[in-house]
């Protein structure tokens, strides 16, 4: 054998044996990764039913805002997870604390008194408490008729009557109608009704009168004429409207008309924590009527069964919008009672690498605008979204 082929089989096999040990290190670095790095958790998930626009189950589909925004989540940071059911939101949020769940997955509003007991992600919204009530179509028009008989109404038009007649007057007066030949005709009375009428209506006004004084009157009665004319579109679009809005609403304007009143409210939830508050400061109490789901509540009200409905701001829009009333006229008299932060709650065991992630996307999705139109598409009636 050649002494040059001697001396690089050295080499050959020293490159071959290199070779081999990276693969091999290759293969236990890869193996320890895998040990270090095991797969993603699957998160458990709790969502309650019966809690619209939020979350609900509807032909077998878990739907609302927050689940819509939590499958948005997950599917960006890629988690995966597995829902389960809960029977209310006390009860969900307790699991999360003891780490029965990892995440609870509704608008929980991030009352102080559940601040200190549970763990928030990042708020992804605002809402407030509101009032419901309703009244029958025959007393929804009979109040409303009736406010067109309000005694500062009767007087405004009063006034303008008396106005139109003491212009009319003067211009009978200075034109002398009194012994013109054509009040020899027809009559003092259907002479001066019918200077009158032109007056009222500004229609005609220029042929009662010939004189300068006399078209002095006709402008001032134009005036005037304007004038009343936006007071009484005025008082009829604001004032008439605020009065017969209380009849409507069945004289519940302020949180505390709510007493003496059966109230429909859900279990454990900051509803039910704001009426138990309203009655420890009052001798009368209001009767707290509980609701199995707020689509419940509907029914409950068309039967005289509860006389308004207290629960957040946005259930009640989804109940006016998706499940609205055929024998009630409804209105939500009261808004925007104690706003708060809604948000997921996380269970103190869930990895700060997890919900940093969470907390990260739900930031990304309401500065784009995602989440406010979650919340116009669930609230749409459902002849606008095809449901």
């Amino acid at each position: 054998m050649p002494a040059d082929s001697l001396a690089a089989r050295p080499q050959w096999l020293s490159l071959r044996l290199g070779r081999s040990l990276t693969f091999t290190v290759g293969l236990v670095l890869l193996a320890f990764s895998a040990v270090a790095s095991p797969q993603e958790q699957i998160l458990r998930v709790g969502v309650v039913d019966g809690s619209p626009p939020c979350s609900y189950l509807e032909h077998a589909a878990w739907r609302g805002i927050a689940i819509d925004l939590w499958r948005l989540i997950a599917a960006r940071e890629g988690i995966p997870y597995k829902i389960s059911e809960w029977p209310s939101i006390n009860a969900m949020l307790d699991a999360t604390r003891d780490g029965t769940l990892d995440v609870a997955v509704e608008c929980v509003n991030v009352s102080p008194d559940r601040l200190g007991r549970y763990q928030f992600s990042l708020p992804f919204q605002e809402d407030g408490q509101a009032v419901m009530t309703g009244i029958s179509p025959f007393d929804y028009g009979s109040a409303f008729l009736g406010s067109f008989f309000s005694l500062t109404l009767l007087r405004l038009l009063g006034a303008f009557v008396f106005v139109t007649v003491t212009i009319s007057a003067l211009i009978w007066r200075i034109e002398s109608y009194a012994t013109a030949s054509t009040t020899k005709e027809i009559g003092f009375a259907r002479s001066f009704a019918s200077i009158f009428l032109g007056t009222f209506a500004g229609s005609g006004i220029e042929k009662n009168v010939r004189t300068t004084r006399g078209n002095a009157l006709a402008i001032l009665a134009y005036l005037v004429r304007c004038v009343f004319v936006s007071l009484l579109v005025g008082y009829i679009t604001v004032t008439l409207a605020h009065e017969s809005e209380g009849k409507l609403t069945g004289g519940v304007v302020r949180l505390e008309d709510l007493i003496g009143l059966r109230v429909g409210i859900r279990a454990g939830t900051v509803s039910e924590a704001l009426l138990t508050e309203l009655n420890a400061t009052s001798s009368r109490k209001a009767e707290i009527v509980p609701l199995k789901d707020i689509g419940s509540a509907m029914e409950l009200l068309e039967k005289h069964r509860i006389d308004a409905i207290l629960a957040d701001e946005l259930q009640l829009r989804y109940l006016s919008s998706r499940r609205a009333s055929r024998t009630l006229v409804t209105g939500i008299p009261i808004k925007r009672i104690r706003p708060e932060s809604q948000a997921f709650s996380f269970s103190p065991d869930l990895p700060p690498g997890t919900s940093s992630r969470i907390n990260r996307a739900i930031s990304l999705f309401k500065r784009s605008g995602v989440v406010s139109s979650l919340t116009e598409v669930n609230l749409e009636p459902p002849a606008a979204n095809g449901n």
